[in-house]
């Protein structure tokens, strides 16, 4: 079988399935929707397209168009048993003929159809129309957007991604966390707090920072607050850097994007984890927090009721609002011997080993 996926090569969903579907025999192309670089493997690039569509890039509002272009002369001249976008673009409209002379599966991630408007979902309807398989990370999304569309039941299925960064952390379980802090610049003697895990505005890193600050100064001064911003929005970045800039907290912004070991290490290095996402489908970052024996504390209105049903230890608060006086209960008492329960949960929940064949079938059905 021969496939391509189209999707963001920075994203660790998109590459990790590529890796784990070309170690089960099948042979798959990423195809970055942000740049038009085709991988074979991380070291077969394919720059050709990437070329053509470079002087158009930065093009205002007609970028896109440049780029559905290629993207449209790339799938005529080849040929592929399977096309899966990731993730349900409406714009994937315009070039319907093209996606649906394979098969064609549309992942649907969560954001893209909990944050699209109505005028978007009904573009986006076309495209799943034409899906052979809509698939979605967990069972509360397929179910309310079965609610929302009701005619796409028999193609729909959950698929769920594996977190390759399970495997790394398990690899460096037994390291000297004091090391592990040396590398990444960390405080030794500090309790680290890790704030979100991009930078994107739907965070409410606004909101984090301003419930840091209602903190004690006691608790404050053996802190080290840690603000993940390795890909997500630029200008946002920059806005959060100078309000951080404006406080006198002690804080790591971090910008190169990490993958492997150093993606691990800020995991296992972290105590307490915050995740107040506006909305979320199944954060694969909360759940590598998770898995590495961090306390979680994340948002009541967010789809993580599976955690609740599988008996996962984390905290849960019902508004951005109620985040210090969380913050202050468990900073208070740092206890995490609770979290313990969380590694066998979130293996048997998120390792590639329990997912992979669901996509094997998506994929050859």
């Amino acid at each position: 079988m021969k496939a391509l996926i189209i999707g963001n090569y920075k994203s660790v969903f998109a590459k990790e399935l590529q890796n784990e579907l070309a170690a089960k025999g099948i042979d798959i192309y990423l195809l970055d929707f942000e740049t038009l670089k085709l991988y074979k493997d991380e070291d077969v690039v394919d720059e050709l397209y990437a070329q053509a569509f470079d002087r158009y890039r930065k093009l205002p509002k007609i970028h896109m168009i440049y780029r559905m272009y290629y993207i449209a002369k790339f799938l005529r001249s080849n040929s592929f048993d399977t096309v899966n976008v990731h993730t349900a673009r409406a714009v994937y409209a315009s070039i319907l003929p093209l996606l649906t002379k394979q098969k064609l599966i549309v992942s649907v991630y969560g954001s893209d159809f909990y944050r699209a408007k109505t005028a978007t979902r009904k573009i986006q309807k076309i495209l799943f129309k034409k899906a052979d398989i809509i698939t979605f990370t967990n069972p509360l999304t397929k179910q309310g957007f079965l609610d929302y569309y009701k005619d796409f039941e028999a193609k729909s299925r959950v698929c769920r991604f594996g977190l390759k960064t399970l495997d790394f952390i398990d690899a460096n379980r037994t390291k000297k966390i004091s090391s592990l802090k040396e590398h990444l610049g960390y405080s030794l003697d500090k309790i680290i707090v890790t704030c979100g895990y991009n930078a994107t505005k739907g965070q409410q890193h606004e909101k984090i920072i301003e419930n840091i600050l209602k903190l004690d100064t006691k608790i404050l001064d053996k802190i080290q607050f840690i603000f993940p911003m390795t890909y997500g929005d630029k200008t946002h970045k920059e806005k959060i850097k100078k309000a951080l800039q404006e406080t006198s907290l002690d804080y790591k912004v971090l910008e190169d994007f990490l993958y492997g070991d150093d993606n691990a290490y800020i995991k296992l290095c972290s105590d307490v984890m915050i995740n107040i996402l506006q909305t979320d489908s199944f954060s694969g970052s909360m759940q590598e927090f998770l898995y590495a024996n961090n306390i979680v504390i994340t948002g009541s209105w967010l789809p993580y009721e599976l955690f609740d049903e599988l008996g996962v230890y984390y905290h849960k608060i019902d508004s951005a609002s109620m985040l210090a006086g969380k913050l202050t209960e468990v900073l208070s008492n740092l206890n995490k011997e609770k979290t313990m329960q969380n590694v066998q949960i979130i293996n048997s929940l998120s390792s590639w080993g329990n997912n992979i064949q669901n996509w094997i079938k998506a994929y050859e059905n």
